[in-house]
């Protein structure tokens, strides 16, 4: 962990480096636009008469010229410098993953589960504290799908299998995968919705594409740009009268105006297609940035090259297919600028031009662009995972078992959102159908944390993500989790009612008899007397080795400890224990095979201060 975080500071070091000179190349430039400008004022008042009109103009040429050249590394720069701001800030993101430091990370847009989903919310994959934050950094919603598709079904061995090896490899190239984040977020305005993008290949092209309309705009532009340079030319050098007194006024005045009636004109027609692309067409080429690189990498993953393969239309790669529809959007972003798009589409029709340009490109490329999309989605997804991987070299893959039971065999398996000097790991093997564990221990000993590790390691196992053990060997089971409920005061629902209906929702979907299913319990039925709650976990207890389910069962009634003499092969008992060393009270947080016969909550209670008298008999000291 300390190699990861010191490349971490290095490249942040450097970023920080490189942004501070950019910003100095920035300020120079600014100098020097404004030094332009004033050149450029000064020329065109020389340029209205008296015997410097000559000089003027040329002056406003050259002065013009070099304006717009200073403007556009201007804005080069400025790009630049947002590159490397947004390279720190995912780096800063990833060494809060590291140092597990949930408030500092910046998880916006967050995979979102149902309220009955069987297991996200007791196992934390929602809240301020989510898993999720060390994982998902993927920008697009739709690669966060995918990532909650993964989670919710597991896909079976052989497939989760080639997603480990596609994270590996890509693990190893974090240079490209934090090019791939931020081509996703340096030119997007939004996220890329493909439902937008199916409307905009819905649009019916305009007929100012078409030939005969192409080719007017092209010989007029042609027209209009020879009289224009004419004129100038012969005010430079012929030595002519002022051009607003010259009888040369008159042939170029009626072809600028035509030319200013075709721009104008046109747009009417064309400018709701433009607009549609527009609004599309940043969060496309943010999309498509990458999409080069990954063609022209080597991976040994066989679903890597697969995805490869995906993105070829005839045997092509989509790559530079991409890269011109890119080009197209970037010639149109000049319409932001009002003054650049009147003078460019004054002499060139520029809108036309790269219309039709669009157009031709979306009738050879636009009903494969969805189909190319989506792969970039799995890419990043899949480089979530891998980053992952990065950040916690050392933890493993799990070994897959494809069986229809529930397996789970771990060393030192411990919650991968605690910090490894934090974290204290168990052994741990549930390796049949029908099977119940139940886990007694000490209050605060650490029962609900070791049921959190359990699921939360299957649920990495399923995503194709490295686990947080020594080693760990698992089937792929369906999950179901009582650990967390709450009441509800708005629909009038108590607590008890609350967990009976999650109890129903557990045991009628185990009596489904689809599939292998793994659960876990946190102290069930609390909400009730001992009497009626013992006999409703042992009936439960009864039903869910009957229909072969298997998991974690944790109690603080010592009477169901009893239930492994009447069963010994479906139920075995494990607990946690306090430590004591003289008034201190501390934790070790393992497993212990057996059963816990003491308590702790009246010592709890005296070592918080609580200002009550217990009698002797009951005196935790």
């Amino acid at each position: 962990m300390r190699t990861v975080r010191a490349s971490i500071q290095r490249r942040l070091a450097a970023y920080a480096r490189q942004e501070r000179k950019i910003q100095r190349a920035i300020n120079l430039l600014a100098a020097c636009r404004i030094a332009v400008f004033l050149a450029l004022v000064v020329s065109i008042a020389a340029a209205f008469g008296g015997n410097w009109q000559r000089f003027g103009i040329a002056g406003a040429l050259a002065s013009a010229g070099i304006f717009l050249f200073l403007m556009v590394r201007h804005d080069r720069c400025y790009r630049e410098k947002r590159r490397r701001q947004l390279l720190q800030a995912l780096l800063r993101d990833d060494l809060a993953r590291v140092e597990n430091r949930f408030a500092d990370l910046a998880y916006e847009r967050p995979i979102s589960f149902d309220e009955r989903h069987p297991f996200a919310h007791d196992l934390d994959l929602t809240g301020k504290f989510s898993i999720l934050k060390l994982i998902d950094d993927a920008y697009h919603d739709r690669a966060k799908l995918r990532l909650q598709r993964w989670i919710d079904h597991a896909d079976g061995a052989a497939a989760i299998g080639d997603r480990q090896q596609a994270v590996r490899d890509l693990a190893r190239r974090k240079r490209f995968r934090l090019k791939w984040s931020l081509a996703a977020r340096l030119d997007s305005l939004h996220d890329l919705d493909p439902a937008d993008l199916e409307s905009w290949l819905a649009e019916p092209a305009p007929w100012t594409a078409k030939p005969a309309a192409y080719w007017l705009g092209r010989a007029w532009s042609a027209v209009t740009a020879y009289a224009v340079l004419t004129e100038v030319m012969d005010q430079l050098y012929m030595g002519g009268d002022p051009f607003w007194a010259s009888a040369a006024f008159l042939p170029w005045l009626p072809i600028v105006v035509v030319q200013l009636a075709l721009f104008y004109g046109f747009g009417f027609v064309h400018n709701r297609y433009l607009a549609q692309f527009m609004a599309r067409g940043k969060p496309i080429a943010a999309t498509c940035a990458m999409v080069r690189s990954f063609e022209r990498a080597r991976f040994s993953a066989p679903l890597l090259d697969g995805l490869q393969r995906r993105l070829l239309r005839n045997g092509r790669a989509a790559g530079p297919n991409l890269t011109r529809l890119m080009g197209v959007g970037e010639m149109l972003s000049y319409r932001s600028s009002a003054p650049a798009h009147f003078v460019l589409n004054l002499f060139f029709l520029w809108d036309q031009h790269h219309l039709r340009r669009l157009v031709k490109w979306r009738a050879a490329y636009g009903d494969s662009l969805p189909g190319w999309i989506e792969t970039i989605f799995e890419i990043e997804a899949l480089a979530a995972l891998a980053n992952f991987d990065w950040l916690f070299p050392q933890r493993p893959f799990p070994d897959l078992v494809d069986a229809d039971k529930v397996y789970l065999e771990a060393r030192d398996l411990g919650h991968p959102a605690i910090l490894a000097e934090d974290r204290v790991g168990n052994d741990y093997a549930l390796t049949d159908n029908g099977v119940v564990h139940l886990v007694t221990g000490s209050n605060m000993s650490g029962k609900s944390t070791f049921l959190r590790a359990i699921g939360a390691n299957l649920i990495l196992a399923r995503l194709g993500a490295p686990v947080c053990a020594a080693s760990m060997r698992c089937s792929l089971p369906k999950i179901w989790t009582s650990v967390r409920i709450q009441d509800s005061l708005a629909e009038g629902v108590s607590y008890f009612y609350a967990e009976v209906q999650r109890l129903k929702q557990i045991l009628e979907d185990v009596a489904g008899e689809d599939g292998a299913t793994l659960f876990l319990l946190d102290e069930i039925l609390k909400g009730t007397n001992s009497r009626e709650r013992q006999i409703a976990c042992k009936a439960m207890i009864d039903f869910l080795i009957r229909h072969g389910a298997s998991g974690l069962i944790t109690t603080h009634d010592l009477e169901l400890l009893a239930l492994q003499a009447t069963r010994p092969k479906a139920i075995a008992n494990y607990h946690f224990q306090e430590q004591t060393r003289g008034d201190e009270m501390f934790f070790d947080y393992k497993l212990k095979p057996g059963s816990l016969t003491s308590t702790n909550a009246l010592r709890v209670m005296k070592f918080a201060g609580v200002p009550l008298q217990f009698p002797e008999e009951t005196d935790p000291s």
